[in-house]
């Protein structure tokens, strides 16, 4: 995905983001940060041509989003799964819901079968292709929203806040089969607020009035504890329970997750 120079505007008037410059290269787990207002969402609309730029441009696998002949392309490439998985859960079974992606691309059976087997594995929910989507958890919920972007085979999966409804026990079996997911390859754009989901990710960039303004490995952003507050933003709790340690005097590295903490802490009392 790459913006250049790109800007938009809901009503004509006020630009969400304007002067946009962002590239994500194939491969790569890139997590967008930011306030509300700050075009994170609005961003992720335009890398699946949900919306198009009214200045500049953005291109996706090379392609103009704005050129209606690679929308088809584009959409079936790049996969947005949103925060409430209702608004994409269309069928009352499982293995219906997954399917209905791939199914209106033309995909034939026998492999819609098994886009649909493999991507219900993918997520951890192979055995319940026959359960009700109306009673299920709303971590399975979204893991269902996840293999019907999934079974579609998209290079790119846009996460807009795809874990803030979920209890941590299932913000936690979603953050793995991300990382799985991207251990195999896949492009990652992630949205969220949680700082220690942020922490695993390959890169971060941070969005403030639709303007970059923070941009770099995990470790080097989220340690920024002035800018990011400036930001309204928090560090992640192990890099200010570290950052606090350091003001006490306890030689700690600067940790921005809680096994590095853990580590260091364990580390340190050895040397006792």
């Amino acid at each position: 995905m790459d913006a250049a120079d790109a800007g938009f505007t809901y009503d004509g008037e006020h630009f969400v983001f304007r002067h946009l410059n962002l590239t994500v290269p194939r491969g790569q787990f890139v997590c967008l940060l930011g306030g509300n207002g700050s075009g994170k969402s609005t961003l992720a609309k335009h890398i699946n041509a949900l919306l198009t730029p009214d200045e500049g441009a953005v291109r996706v696998f090379g392609c103009d989003t704005r050129d209606p002949e690679s929308t088809y392309f584009i959409r079936s490439n790049a996969g947005l799964v949103f925060q409430n998985p209702d608004d994409q859960i269309v069928a009352s079974l499982i293995e219906n819901d997954v399917a209905f992606g791939p199914e209106n691309l033309g995909i034939p059976n026998p492999e819609l079968r098994e886009r649909v087997t493999r991507a219900l594995k993918e997520v951890g929910l192979q055995g319940f292709e026959e359960h009700e989507t109306c009673a299920l958890s709303g971590g399975q919920k979204q893991r269902v929203a996840i293999a019907g972007v999934l079974a579609m085979d998209p290079a790119i999966l846009v996460l807009d806040e795809a874990t803030a409804m979920l209890d941590p026990r299932g913000r936690a079996g979603l953050m793995r089969v991300v990382r799985d997911l991207h251990a195999a390859g896949m492009t990652v754009v992630m949205i969220t607020h949680y700082m220690e989901e942020a922490a695993c990710a390959e890169r971060v960039v941070v969005l403030d009035g639709g303007e970059v303004r923070l941009d770099g490995t995990p470790h080097e952003v989220l340690i920024q504890a002035r800018a990011l507050r400036a930001l309204s933003l928090e560090v992640p709790f192990a890099c200010r329970l570290s950052l606090e340690l350091q003001a006490r005097g306890v030689p700690v590295a600067t940790c921005i997750t809680d096994d590095a903490l853990k580590e260091e802490l364990c580390a340190l009392r050895s040397k006792q």
